[in-house]
């Protein structure tokens, strides 16, 4: 509602994960320097740990960007998991083949040897970061331990980041641990926000937002800061809603009371700290008397309430607010609230990751798609690929896909996508497709999918130059090349240059390897009548590819 008001190009405190707005003040940057020293040296445990909000994952995002190229790393969101479910997650992470739901922890532990071995004599390392760690039980935490324990005589295979909050030290600290503990080589723990950095983060963010003046007063910048505590998902909290509420007021500046008011507002929702002299058992009083009101009251009130223009019944001209029409901020939240109500993707269309997932693999012709789980080597040997990156890349290798959308962190939102036509995404559910905006869905979209497969059938891990092997007859054929000249197997350099084009329009590293993303690229935009992709026309004829 507000963004037009301030003359923003979109919401400059959402808090939704956006790389556009990643800022990194002075700790973080420190914080980053002490994770890949810890990486650098190899081996072992490194841990991270800060408050709820205080941007552990935003972090970890800048650090998985700036990881050397011979890493591989395998992202575990989900800590609430039994020793098994933890292998199984690690080795779907790096596309390891294992026995499915019947895997034993013995072959997961076999099969995640075997990779770390294979990689290491290819000169790659393997990474695993563990988020939420505080969550591990403690059977889990020793098995990740003994993780590191695969090693050949001179190198450790796998190091483990274990991000956390506060208490995940207080675990580490155990005497039960300390064989876990003396085997971490880099520790670093996230502090608030100082007050100049609170300044320097509200300027970025609106920067960002392309606001083309300051918009908070320095009164209002300390008063974001007393009331977040330097926690930067609060300071996003309060800062959207103080917007809001100068934009109901009709004016350009937050000022200390506005930032007041809005912290005040937002303490029903958790959002600093409570009013002076009311006590706990006050505060669950009128919590509770406010739940009966709004269960009872508020239905039989919206019951009867017409229809009316929005601006019209708020008494608001069409072009800007009434400085006279002052609204709570709470009403200006629930206004905004319904206004995005379009935005928002309708419940029924989101569903758990194993039903998307299913959707996926029925997509893929799979006769019983209920009886198939990433990583079984079966039914035509699919597999699942992890995929994290710009939405850009994700269409551009043009195959049905399971997105992963934002949110709770406890609840798990999937969509599987069909296909695409123009600006509408197909999304597949159990009884039917159906047509929703692109924006909308990527809008929601968390920056993590799961793509799906086929292995090319060959024994070799990795299609490189110089090889050769009777899949590169079909490669070439995939990409529109003629056979190569003597030897029809061979990865020549005629290939090898058309796969760096080909990574190039996919927004992939131009290595000219033969890679995962790269086979499923191929997939994409070839002519396999048994790959469900997104847009049928192959990739030469498409108008809508984006090139990074």
């Amino acid at each position: 509602m507000y963004t037009q008001h301030f003359q923003l190009s979109e919401l400059p405190f959402s808090i939704a994960p956006n790389p556009r707005y990643l800022f990194l003040s002075p700790q973080h940057r420190e914080a980053l320097a002490h994770l890949l020293y810890g990486i650098g040296v190899g081996g072992g445990f490194v841990v991270l740990t800060g408050e709820v909000g205080m941007g552990k994952t935003t972090l970890c995002r800048a650090l998985i960007d700036q990881l050397p190229d011979d890493v591989d790393i395998a992202l575990v969101f989900n800590p609430r998991l039994n020793s098994r479910e933890l292998l199984a997650s690690i080795c779907d992470e790096l596309s390891i083949p294992y026995g499915g739901s019947k895997a034993s922890l013995k072959s997961l532990i076999d099969a995640l040897n075997r990779h770390l071995l294979d990689a290491h004599a290819r000169g790659r390392r393997v990474l695993v970061l563990i988020d939420e760690a505080q969550n591990l039980r403690f059977d889990v935490l020793e098995q990740v331990r003994l993780l590191t324990n695969l090693e050949t005589n001179q190198h450790k295979l796998l190091q483990i980041i274990l991000v956390g909050q506060p208490e995940l030290n207080e675990i580490l600290d155990r005497p039960n641990l300390r064989q876990l503990a003396q085997r971490i080589t880099a520790r670093y723990h996230l502090e608030p926000l100082k007050l100049a950095a609170t300044r320097e983060y509200i300027l970025h963010r609106l920067k960002v937002a392309d606001a083309r003046k300051e918009i908070f007063s320095t009164a209002g910048v300390r008063e974001i800061f007393k009331r977040s505590g330097g926690i930067p998902r609060l300071i996003n909290l309060i800062g959207d809603r103080a917007l809001l509420g100068a934009y109901t007021l009709g004016k350009l500046e937050v000022d200390r009371s506005i930032v007041r008011r809005a912290a005040i507002e937002l303490r029903g929702s958790g959002v600093g700290a409570r009013p002076h002299g009311l006590s706990t058992r006050k505060v669950l009083l009128i919590a509770l008397v406010l739940f009966f009101l709004v269960g009872t009251g508020w239905g039989l009130l919206t019951q009867n309430l017409p229809t009316f223009n929005l601006r019209t019944t708020l008494g608001l001209s069409a072009s800007s607010p009434s400085p006279e029409k002052s609204l709570s901020l709470t009403e200006a939240s629930s206004m905004s609230s319904q206004a995005s109500l379009p935005a928002t993707l309708p419940p029924h269309l989101v569903t758990l990751r194993e039903e998307a997932l299913k959707q996926l693999f029925g997509l893929w012709g799979i006769p019983k798609p209920e009886e198939f789980k990433c990583g079984r080597a079966s039914h035509g040997d699919l597999r699942c690929q992890n995929f994290r990156g710009s939405w850009d890349h994700l269409l551009n290798l043009n195959v049905s896909v399971v997105l992963e959308l934002g949110g709770t962190e406890a609840a798990e939102r999937f969509l599987c996508i069909e296909r695409r036509e123009g600006d509408l995404l197909w999304i597949r559910t159990a009884s039917a497709s159906l047509p929703v905006p692109l924006d909308q869905i990527r809008a929601s979209w968390s920056g993590r999918a799961i793509l799906a497969y086929r292995p090319l059938p060959t024994d070799k891990r990795a299609l490189r130059p110089g090889i050769s092997d009777p899949v590169m007859v079909e490669i070439r054929q995939q990409l529109g090349l003629s056979p190569a000249t003597g030897d029809p197997n061979r990865f020549d350099e005629t290939l090898r240059n058309r796969i760096q084009s080909f990574q190039r329009e996919l927004g992939l590293r131009p290595d000219g390897l033969i890679g995962t993303l790269t086979l499923i690229g191929i997939e994409g935009h070839g002519s396999r009548a048994d790959v469900p992709k997104l847009v049928s026309t192959p990739i030469a004829e498409r108008h809508d590819v984006h090139h990074p």
